[in-house]
């Protein structure tokens, strides 16, 4: 699990999309703001996702734990906030783990 100073607190949460940099992937969309701080994360699974709690929580962690992996290695701290789509709801980790260091890449923070 992603350690709670990486996770990103209900009253940090970026009130506007709009000041964000979007990088979207079939997988999933991402949103990433600059700060000075450390690089955090949140992940937001709405319910056209997955109408279960159980699967909403289960791609929420899978989802923490595949960008915990990248953390480490970033050029400077953002924060990052990934929207899951449907479609990773089946996928494999691996294809998942390539898709979120392609959106990075895109965003230049690897």
């Amino acid at each position: 699990m992603l350690p709670k100073k990486n996770r990103i607190p209900r009253k940090d949460f970026p009130a506007s999309n709009r000041q964000g940099f979007r990088v979207f992937s079939p997988l999933f969309s991402v949103v990433f703001y600059k700060n000075g701080k450390e690089p955090s994360v949140s992940v937001v699974v709405s319910k056209k996702v997955a109408k279960n709690a159980v699967t909403r929580n289960r791609i929420r962690r899978i989802f923490y734990a595949l960008a915990e992996r990248n953390l480490k290695n970033l050029k400077s701290p953002a924060m990052m906030i990934f929207y899951p789509k449907k479609e990773s709801t089946g996928t494999e980790s691996q294809t998942l783990t390539k898709e979120i260091e392609i959106a990075l890449i895109k965003a230049n923070l690897l």
